[in-house]
């Protein structure tokens, strides 16, 4: 703490006049010595501080009473000010920790909300991913694809089986099927026009051939 906004700067700047003793030049001596005792262990220093002061005195360098009330009141306001400090400082304590429970509770409602949340989404994706919720096209494309598993047991599945939610990765699943069968239907197709191209391409040429010869053997019978 410094001399400008010390506890006993208000005290020292009347009481040291009254006491003879110019304030700016003594209270420094007196701060320092509250600022080095907050605990108030070192009597002697404070013993050897009054003598001085009194020594240094113009008009009650004899009045010894005046002196151990300056003493005793020197010790009244240090131990108001730490007990003052000691206390803002618990208080400042339960402040800082309040305002860590207070977030602590924050962080752990909103863990608790987004899980909610969470929960709240799954609930409404397997809801919607039952038959019953599913739309038409849906319930189409997995009429028409089902389940596929591996195995030929599909038919015989149980009814506990068979009543699983439908998931959007089986729908995925479905899609990408159809489209595969697509592809190769369209595959398919092709080869076949291709090999009827070919069919039609070679039958041309024998035919353009079988007509050349027909029209090469005229020309010999006529000559």
């Amino acid at each position: 703490m410094s001399d400008e906004d010390h506890y006993l700067d208000s005290y020292l700047s009347e009481i040291l006049p009254a006491l003879g003793l110019d304030a700016e030049t003594y209270a420094p001596y007196v701060t320092g010595y509250a600022n080095e005792n907050d605990d108030g262990d070192d009597d002697e220093s404070l013993d050897e501080l009054m003598e001085l002061l009194q020594a240094s005195s113009e008009s009650h360098a004899d009045d010894d009473a005046a002196w151990a009330n300056l003493r005793k009141e020197i010790i009244q306001r240090r131990d108001d000010y730490v007990s003052g400090e000691s206390a803002r400082k618990e208080l400042q304590a339960l402040e800082i920790q309040a305002a860590t429970h207070a977030n602590l509770q924050k962080e752990i409602d909103l863990a608790q909300k987004n899980a909610v949340e969470v929960e709240a989404r799954k609930q409404m994706e397997l809801e919607s991913n039952k038959v019953e919720n599913m739309s038409k096209d849906k319930i189409a494309l997995m009429a028409m694809y089902g389940y596929e598993d591996g195995n030929d047991n599909n038919e015989t599945q149980n009814d506990g089986e068979s009543d699983k939610p439908v998931t959007n990765r089986d729908v995925a699943a479905a899609v990408n099927r159809q489209n595969t069968q697509k592809q190769k239907s369209v595959q398919t197709q092709t080869k076949q026009e291709a090999r009827q191209e070919t069919k039609k391409a070679k039958a041309d040429k024998m035919a353009k051939k079988e007509e050349r010869r027909k029209r090469a053997g005229k020309k010999e019978r006529q000559a």
